[in-house]
């Protein structure tokens, strides 16, 4: 008998067992990777007119940078460094 039928016969949610969430399957990055990540997701984020242009821009391979920017930013804070500048320039060329 499935959790929901057995809620539909009158058990409480407390009563059914639970599975474990299996976190194990995805390795956890780093706090500095996460934070250079974070820092530029918010960065593009902020700089393109919608959520589907920061996407791209993060995940399409971009030649002067030498590979995608989220992956380039995650590397080193020299990374982060040069794609945030590149998000600046680009925020610049079209402010102006």
């Amino acid at each position: 008998m499935g959790a929901i039928t057995q809620l539909a016969e009158g058990a409480t949610s407390d009563e059914l067992p639970r599975r474990g969430f299996r976190s194990a399957a995805r390795t956890k990055l780093a706090p500095d990777v996460h934070a250079r990540q974070s820092r530029i997701a918010l960065l593009a984020f902020q700089s393109f007119p919608d959520r589907e242009a920061a996407l791209l821009f993060l995940n399409s391979n971009d030649d002067a940078l030498g590979g995608r920017p989220i992956d380039v930013a995650s590397a080193s804070e020299a990374g982060a460094t040069r794609v945030a500048d590149a998000l600046r320039a680009r925020g610049e060329q079209a402010g102006g």
